[in-house]
């Protein structure tokens, strides 16, 4: 069995295939990850980044953000420069039922860096060492890594990066997802997938992930060949084409508008289900402008979504839109 069928292992936990979810702030929450599961492909979800200084002072908002459907295997990750506070953090993650724990060494976000967490670890490998030891330590399922190629260009060229594999794997990490930007590039540019390949080769004990740039079934296919990672993470590919995980596990599979907006409508009723009223709202009004880009009278189908506050009246204008795209 081949990409993209064939299982990987973190630690003891099988992954069914070998297609990954990415945390997405604000975006990959317990609704997002029951609709993507549902609608077929990812073998492995993750939440969003929590932050775990939030979730050890019992915060709302971070013990929330570890909910799920049931869905197994499910990664919980967690951002933060304070290996004692990241220990408990993974402890609490462990105790709501996470599959494994995983470090945001990635998030590029100033008001995540400026912290000490997210990319700005990447500045300082004794403490991202003490901070993924700490985890290790502290919890019995697979500690995960996600991060990115360096902070900036002359890190990535040093090639730091490679440094920071070996120390992983020293410590006991259980895999790692690499991005291939540096962190001053944000989401500018284009991601280097011969990092990704740099990583593969490395010969670590733990598989690699790459992400960055999939943004359709041949993508995924192409980065498995072109770098010999062992998995494929999709992130902002998935909001636009939220069936590309089952395009990319069967080639024959079509998309049609309706299939579309069906999955909005789906979408949304999940969240109307799990959610209060208003952040439903809220959460559709900015997932649901990505899903129907494409589909017919979808601009002003958009435009009006900014301007409704009754489910009702959303279900009803995604059902015109759906019966005018068939028509």
């Amino acid at each position: 069995m081949t990409f993209p069928h064939a299982p990987f292992h973190i630690g003891p936990i099988e992954v069914p295939n070998g297609l990954v979810m990415a945390p997405l702030h604000e975006i990959t929450d317990q609704p997002f990850r029951k609709f993507i599961r549902e609608v077929g492909g990812p073998g492995l979800v993750v939440s969003e980044m929590i932050s775990s200084e939030g979730l050890i002072r019992h915060a709302r908002k971070a013990e929330k953000m570890m909910a799920s459907s049931g869905e197994h295997p499910y990664s919980m990750q967690l951002s933060g420069g304070n290996p004692v506070s990241l220990a408990e953090g993974a402890r609490l993650c462990e105790e709501a039922g996470a599959d494994m724990v995983d470090l945001n060494m990635g998030c590029p976000a100033s008001n995540v860096t400026k912290g000490g967490a997210g990319s700005a670890l990447l500045k300082d490998v004794k403490l991202a060492e003490a901070c993924v030891s700490a985890m290790v330590k502290a919890v019995k399922v697979p500690v995960t890594v996600k991060m990115r190629a360096g902070w900036d260009e002359s890190q990535k060229e040093r090639g730091e990066f490679l440094d920071f594999l070996r120390m992983f794997e020293a410590v006991g990490v259980k895999s790692l997802a690499i991005h291939p930007r540096t962190r001053s590039q944000h989401y500018e540019g284009s991601a280097d997938w011969s990092i990704i390949a740099r990583a593969a080769d490395a010969g670590t004990a733990y598989p690699i992930i790459g992400n960055g740039d999939v943004n359709s079934a041949e993508d995924a296919h192409r980065m498995i060949a072109e770098t010999g990672c062992d998995a494929v993470m999709i992130g902002r590919g998935a909001l636009t084409n939220p069936f590309i995980f089952r395009q990319i596990l069967d080639p024959a599979f079509e998309v049609s508008v309706e299939m579309r907006v069906d999955a909005t409508l789906r979408y949304f009723r999940i969240l109307v289900e799990l959610l209060d009223e208003r952040e439903a709202l809220h959460k559709i009004k900015k997932i649901g402008s990505w899903f129907t880009k494409g589909v017919p009278n979808g601009v002003a189908f958009r435009q009006k979504l900014q301007q409704m506050n009754e489910p009702a009246v959303l279900m009803a204008e995604l059902e015109a839109l759906k019966h005018g795209a068939a028509a």
